[in-house]
């Protein structure tokens, strides 16, 4: 072993093979499949295999979500944690052995030139190597001797500026794999806001965006800073979109503009388009109608002649914006061309992801603008469909079509079903996902509701189990 690398490979070849097998083992208590678990945590049945026989280890989401659906206790993310810390350290030992070994033939070189060269050449050469201002170097050459500063101090302090340079050099290499390995992990992040909580999508989100923008700092190459950048303005967008659900609008609106920078930077029109559409979201929870409307079609005009999602997300949402104002015709009018950009669509723009739009959700955008507008027949129609296409686990959708179905069904002198359908809807939730935007429509819909069934014992047991909401 080269001297100066205390990291074993062998130690990281075992770590990882334990983490396979751990994973294997839980897999198998848990009496799932390959394929369970891969499509569990949004993976392959392949990739499942070769990380079980220990040929693949991947990211931290892949073991964070194992672990969840396993319930391994954290045993899953220890390892995988333990394995990264070995694998960035023999990293870290490999270039400093390699290092050490470069300098070591500088310094017997030098060790040689001295030792023919008189004592007053052997200064001046020394100081006309050494940069002046680098890295905190502020010797006088005139005035400082050789035996004065001593020639490995002066080395350790060149060698500073060469690590500097090194690391900003080295680190900004991404490879095509890796770029191919994050936007994996975006789509991933997009899939999730269906159907994780808020808290959970937070800290998943947040989390890789802190080892994305550290990716970013390292200056990659041109063409992979512009796909880093559009992943960065998808993941703040999310962000956006995730904080917009609970509520908590000035975050959301930070995050929408520095998701707007990223866009422009990346000079991506169909994901400004989307991110435009986003910010558009956050307006129309905080009832600024008029500004909605303006990014909506902002939102569409930069995604031009192009169907994309952003685009068809866009006129929905101006749809219920003008809606919110009164705006009957408008409405149709937007309603008609977010149809229209919908019928466009296809293949991932289909799915059910953040990144993407589909019937469900426009029968849910379509059905939340007609109880605006007091039109309880086209909303009971635009419901029942949205209902009927809505995925079990996109339990926002689910539960925002359910209250404005409650709205609509006491406005029809149906209070009792109302109250009763509010009680299932706040039930079937757990407080992670009552919260925000979700906990602000039940309390409408309960405002709404007359005096009567308002005043009742299910109500009231609504009421305090959303007091504590935020």
């Amino acid at each position: 072993m080269v001297e100066g690398i205390f990291v074993d490979p062998q130690q990281i070849s075992d770590v990882k093979r334990a983490l396979g097998q751990g994973l294997a083992g839980w897999r198998r208590r848990r009496g799932l499949t390959q394929d369970d678990v891969a499509r569990r945590v949004h993976s392959t049945r392949s990739t499942v295999a070769n990380v079980e026989s220990g040929r693949q280890v991947v990211d931290r989401v892949f073991w964070v979500q194992c672990d969840s659906l396993l319930q391994a206790g954290g045993e899953l993310i220890t390892g995988y944690d333990e394995y990264r810390f070995l694998d960035v350290r023999h990293k870290e030992e490999k270039a400093e052995a390699a290092r050490q070994a470069r300098w070591g033939a500088v310094l017997d070189h030098q060790a040689i030139v001295e030792a023919s060269e008189p004592a007053q050449d052997r200064d001046t050469s020394l100081a006309s190597a050494v940069p002046d201002s680098a890295h905190g170097l502020r010797r006088d050459r005139r005035s400082t001797t050789s035996a004065e500063v001593g020639f490995p101090a002066v080395m350790d302090e060149v060698d500073g500026l060469r690590r500097s340079l090194h690391e900003a050099l080295s680190m900004g290499t991404v490879t095509a794999a890796g770029l191919d390995e994050w936007e994996g992990i975006v789509a991933h992040h997009g899939r999730a806001t269906r159907d994780h909580s808020t808290d959970t999508l937070l800290r998943e989100i947040a989390g890789d965006l802190g080892e994305l923008t550290e990716l970013i700092g390292r200056s990659p190459s041109a063409s992979a800073l512009r796909r880093l950048t559009g992943m960065a303005a998808q993941m703040s967008g999310l962000m956006c979109l995730v904080l917009c659900r609970i509520d908590d609008r000035t975050a959301a609106y930070r995050w929408a503009r520095t998701a707007r920078l990223a866009t422009v930077e990346a000079g991506d029109p169909v994901t400004r388009s989307w991110v435009l559409a986003q910010e558009a979201h956050v307006y129309y929870y905080s009832a600024d109608f008029r500004e909605t409307v303006h990014l909506a079609r902002h939102a569409q005009d930069v995604a031009g002649r192009e169907a994309s999602v952003g685009a068809v997300l866009a006129a929905a949402i101006e749809a219920r914006a003008l809606a919110a104002m009164g705006r009957r015709e408008e409405t149709r009018a937007a309603l008609g061309q977010a149809e229209g950009l919908l019928s466009r669509l296809e293949g991932d723009s289909l799915s059910a992801s953040a990144f993407g739009y589909n019937e469900a959700q426009l029968r849910f955008h379509e059905g939340n603008a007609y109880t605006r507008l007091g039109e309880t027949d086209a909303a009971l129609a635009a419901q029942d469909r949205a209902l009927e296409l809505c995925s079990p686990g996109d339990y926002t959708d689910w539960a925002l079509t359910r209250l404005d179905r409650a709205i609509c069904l006491t406005r029809m002198g149906h209070a009792s079903d109302a109250v009763e359908s509010l009680a299932e809807t706040i039930g079937s939730l757990d407080g992670a996902k009552r919260q925000g935007i979700i906990a602000e429509r039940a309390r409408i819909a309960l405002d709404g509701l007359p005096p009567t069934q308002r005043s009742s014992s299910t109500a009231r047991d609504l009421r305090a189990a959303l007091a504590d909401v935020r």
